[in-house]
């Protein structure tokens, strides 16, 4: 029997996710999945973000906090 923390998280590498960034909404890549290594074991997901005029931009992000988003185009 698995327990939760074996369990697979709702995301995995390579689908397209958005959240809130500062005012607004926002659609990244994933490009890790943490596993549930955050505070109170929550499942975190290395995103990048694509920023117009910039590099891209990587950071985490807690499973929570984000939402099945379709790829920009």
């Amino acid at each position: 029997m698995r327990t939760t923390d074996q369990q697979a998280g709702r995301f995995k590498v390579g689908d397209w996710v958005s959240f809130q960034y500062g005012t607004r909404s926002v659609v990244a890549q994933v490009i890790e999945a943490r596993g549930p290594i955050g505070v109170n074991r929550r499942r975190l997901y290395r995103v990048r973000l694509a920023r117009e005029f910039a590099e891209p931009d990587s950071f985490e992000m807690p499973e929570d906090e984000l939402q099945a988003a379709s790829p920009p185009g």
